[in-house]
C-alpha cells in the first residue's frame, strides 16, 4: 500500500497503524508547525455509507469536546472520497501496552489514571457523547496526563440506533457493560462500568472476568459479565485498599443505577488518589495474590529489563491507532438462557 505524500493540507511522513476501519498516518501541519495524527477511512469502505457515517460520527464526537483529558481533533475533511480527521499527536504509551510490558499499577496511581479518565469522560457526557469502548488501550499517558482516545464507537445520546442496531453489541468483551452486551440502549453508566473493569485490570494485572484458561473465549467472558459473581480486589490482592476495592466493585455493578455518577466518582477517586499518593506517569509494582483461584500464592511481577530496572521505554503512539472496531453478534440473550 503506497503512502500518500499529502492528505489535504498535511504532509505525510509515515504510517502509524492500520486496522479494519482504515489507517493512521503521522503528518505535519506546516501552517502551525506541529505533528498530527491523521486517521482516514480505508479504501475498501469508501462506498459504504454506514462506515462513512460511523467515521464521521467519531469526528463529530471529538470535535464537540475541548478538554485536556480528551484527545483533541483539529480538522475533518475528505481525501479521495474518504473522510479523515487530523488529531493531536501523542507521545506516550497506552495503558494496555504498559500493563502487558510492566504488570499491575500502584493502587494510588491506578486511582489517578481512572480519575483523569473519568474527568475526560464526564466532559464527553456533557457534550452528549457516550464512548462505548473504554479500556486501558484507549487511555494514553502523555506528558504527565491521561488522555481518553479512540471514540470510534462513540454514540451521541440523542442519535438514533440506525447504525448500531438492536440485538448487536459493540465494544471489547473484557470491559463490556451488561446492558451493552444485551444490545440495550446505553448511557454514560456503561462507560463507568468499563472504567471499573479497567481499574480492576490495572490493579490486578488481568481483566476481571478472565480466568487464564482455555475457556476464556469471547462467549464465556460475556457470560461472566452477565451472570458471574463480581470479583473484588481486596479479596484477590493481599493488603489491597478496601475503599478503592469497594468503589471498583460498585462501578462494576450489573445495575446501572447502583454505579456512581461521574461527580461522585471523581470526588471519591480524588480523595483516594491523594491518600495513596497517586501520580502520573503511573508506577508498576509486584502484587501478592490471596484468592483461591489459579492466581493463589503467585506473585504478579512488574516487567523488568535484564539489568533489573523496570522498563521505562516510551512508545511513540498516535491517537486513533486503534482503528479496528470490534462488532459482535448480539448473543447475550442466548447466554442468559443457556444456564
Amino acid at each position: 500500500m503506497a503512502i500518500p505524500e499529502r492528505i489535504g493540507e498535511f504532509n505525510v511522513s509515515g504510517l502509524l497503524g492500520k486496522g479494519a476501519m482504515g489507517e493512521v498516518y503521522e503528518g505535519h501541519d506546516q501552517k502551525l508547525n506541529r505533528r498530527v495524527a491523521i486517521k482516514i477511512l480505508g479504501r475498501k469502505h469508501r462506498e459504504s455509507e454506514e462506515f462513512k457515517q460511523r467515521f464521521q460520527r467519531e469526528g463529530r464526537a471529538l470535535a464537540s469536546m475541548n478538554h485536556p483529558n480528551v484527545v483533541q481533533i483539529y480538522t475533518t475533511d475528505e481525501y479521495e472520497g474518504r473522510p479523515y480527521m487530523a488529531m493531536e499527536f501523542l507521545e506516550g504509551e497506552d495503558l494496555g501496552v504498559s500493563l502487558k510490558k510492566k504488570g499491575p499499577l500502584h493502587p494510588g496511581d491506578a486511582a489517578e489514571v481512572i480519575l483523569q479518565s473519568a474527568v475526560g469522560l464526564a466532559e464527553a457526557q456533557r457534550a452528549g457523547v457516550v464512548h462505548r469502548d473504554v479500556k486501558p488501550s484507549n487511555l494514553v499517558v502523555s506528558k504527565g496526563m491521561v488522555k481518553v482516545t479512540d471514540f470510534g464507537l462513540a454514540k451521541a445520546l440523542e442519535e438514533d440506533m440506525s447504525i448500531t442496531a438492536t440485538g448487536v453489541f459493540v465494544g471489547t468483551p473484557d470491559y463490556l457493560a451488561p446492558e451493552q452486551a444485551m444490545g440495550k440502549e446505553v448511557d454514560a453508566k456503561a462507560d463507568i462500568y468499563a472504567l471499573g473493569c479497567s481499574m480492576f485490570h490495572m490493579c490486578s494485572g488481568h481483566p476481571p472476568f478472565r480466568k487464564g484458561g482455555a475457556d476464556d473465549h469471547y462467549t464465556a467472558v460475556v457470560r461472566r459479565h452477565l451472570k458471574a459473581e463480581r470479583p473484588e480486589l481486596k479479596l484477590e490482592i493481599k493488603g489491597f485498599d478496601e475503599q478503592l476495592s469497594d468503589l471498583c466493585r460498585r462501578m462494576m455493578s450489573r445495575r446501572p443505577d447502583v454505579r456512581p455518577s461521574y461527580d461522585e466518582l471523581t470526588e471519591v477517586l480524588r480523595d483516594i488518589s491523594r491518600r495513596l499518593g497517586g501520580r502520573i506517569p503511573p508506577r508498576h509494582q509486584q502484587i501478592e495474590a490471596r484468592s483461591e483461584d489459579s492466581l493463589a500464592g503467585k506473585v504478579v511481577p512488574a516487567h523488568t529489563e535484564p539489568g533489573g530496572q523496570t522498563s521505562r521505554m516510551t512508545t511513540i503512539i498516535a491517537v486513533g491507532v486503534g482503528v479496528t472496531i470490534g462488532i459482535g453478534v448480539g448473543i447475550a440473550f442466548a447466554l442468559l438462557n443457556s444456564t
